[in-house]
């Protein structure tokens, strides 16, 4: 089947060309959405963000470019991987937010080094804190920092997180510049100056209570690790860190369709890829073109992570607002079913989904979503060779997928009293019957196959009876 763009990645060399055309792609797609009244489910990466993904290794932006107008992106994808950890763009932390995770956590301990580690870590993290806290005053016009006592310099560095809570444009949701330059910072020291980041992630989240409440009852033994950490001189930085880490505490608060949350819980910013964005041009929309451009970037960057040494499980994850539909279908057609709800400090509530996977397995994940695209949307560049047996498992997957998502929409209906779903139930009546209709097609031609190779056997049958 001939499209009627072409696939392309940008990168440096092509961005000239194509990355005014992404930036306006964004704008129109925004703009589309919010006059259908769908605020909040797309925010744009911008020319900045884009020309960054598109340079950086790590990252890949595919875009399709109209066949009519070699200029013209209708469409665009970002993957993304290699983030820093627990910033903005670092998924895997919302699920290691919360009980669950540390008793995980714990179980990977005995209880004398848990405890150890648990109070280094703390320690570590403070070292961080007061490391990210300076750069951040500097800044900020704080100057002579030598000379001014902590207790000073953490007043100064949480006033400028209050302004930020105080702001009701900005509130220190994930995207406010301190929140984001404090974790960046805070990660950039441990990672490549003082710590295993390991250790960080396993305890993010600890505060100076859960440190003394993990403390054995051996009060030699607390005396003697005190002293080997010369925990004293840190003391009058533990309240404005801890202060801090609860107001971007996040909140796991529906777990309903992650049953087994424990097997994500070793997603990391090294063995994960995000689907970050999908966008498609309003009044351009092709059949598939969304998940066509999501396959090639993620051809790419699974090589990269399957390559990285120590890789053992690889993850794919994605956020997307509830209401969302049209990025949760992209989601669920490329295996991340399992998802939880979150809810990020003064943020929207995101659906935050995820799939894990062997390293082992990713060819044949690959080979999969290969013949998908295929058979669903004719895009099969590498013309892989497809059966008609996995031809009709496709279909009866896919049609099967649909009918489960319209009785899903039409049994909370009643309480859509803004008839937000009403057009894509229309939509998924109509797709239901496409793909019935393309599928009894194949099952029509194999059925003439068949017909057609027994009628051959038959007749090459007599003409060996009669000698011939």
């Amino acid at each position: 089947m001939k499209s009627n763009y072409n696939v392309i990645e940008l990168t440096k060399e092509n961005e000239e060309q194509y990355l005014a055309g992404v930036v306006e792609l964004e704008k129109d797609v925004l703009e589309k959405m919010e006059k259908a009244g769908r605020i909040g489910q797309l925010f744009i990466t911008g020319e900045e963000g884009i020309r960054e993904y598109a340079e950086s290794p790590t990252n890949h932006v595919m875009i399709a470019v109209s066949n009519n107008d070699e200029n013209k992106v209708i469409s665009a994808v970002y993957i993304t991987q290699g983030q820093i950890d627990y910033t903005y763009n670092d998924i895997t932390k919302y699920f290691k937010c919360g009980d669950r995770y540390q008793e995980y956590i714990k179980s990977k301990y005995s209880d004398r080094t848990y405890k150890k580690a648990i109070r280094e870590v703390y320690i570590e993290k403070i070292c961080a804190f007061r490391y990210a806290r300076d750069l951040i005053l500097s800044q900020n016009g704080i100057r002579k920092l030598r000379e001014i006592p902590e207790e000073i310099k953490n007043d100064k560095f949480l006033e400028l997180v209050e302004n930020e809570i105080n702001d009701p444009e900005n509130n220190f949701h994930e995207k406010s510049k301190i929140r984001e330059k404090l974790n960046e910072y805070m990660s950039l020291y441990i990672s490549k100056i003082k710590y295993d980041s390991k250790g960080y992630q396993d305890f993010y989240w600890v505060n100076f209570d859960d440190v003394k409440e993990k403390l054995t009852s051996d009060s030699a033994e607390i005396a003697q690790q005190d002293d080997e950490l010369d925990i004293g001189k840190y003391n009058s930085t533990f309240e404005a860190y801890d202060k801090v880490l609860a107001y971007q505490k996040y909140k796991i608060y529906d777990t309903t369709h992650c049953k087994n949350m424990d097997k994500y819980f070793t997603a990391n910013t090294s063995n994960t890829i995000e689907i970050d964005t999908y966008i498609t041009h309003p009044d351009r929309r092709e059949k598939g073109i969304a998940r066509i451009l999501v396959l090639e970037g993620l051809k790419k960057s699974l090589d990269s992570v399957t390559n990285k040494p120590g890789v053992k499980d690889v993850f794919l994850v994605s956020t997307l607002h509830e209401e969302n539909l049209s990025s949760k279908y992209v989601s669920e057609f490329f295996g991340l079913k399992d998802y939880i709800f979150v809810n990020r400090r003064h943020g929207r509530d995101r659906q935050v989904h995820i799939f894990g996977m062997k390293k082992e397995m990713v060819p044949e994940y690959l080979e999969l979503m290969e013949k998908k695209i295929a058979v669903l949307y004719g895009y099969n560049p590498n013309n892989v060779s497809i059966s008609d047996t996995d031809r009709e498992e496709i279909f009866k997957e896919q049609i099967q997928y649909e009918v489960d998502e319209l009785n899903r929409l039409n049994s909370i209906k009643e309480f859509d009293t803004k008839k937000k779903y009403s057009g894509y139930i229309k939509c998924k009546e109509s797709k239901i019957q496409s793909l019935k209709n393309m599928a009894n097609y194949v099952s029509q031609e194999q059925e003439k196959n068949e017909t057609s190779f027994e009628r051959e056997v038959k007749n090459k049958w007599i003409l060996r009876i009669h000698g011939q």
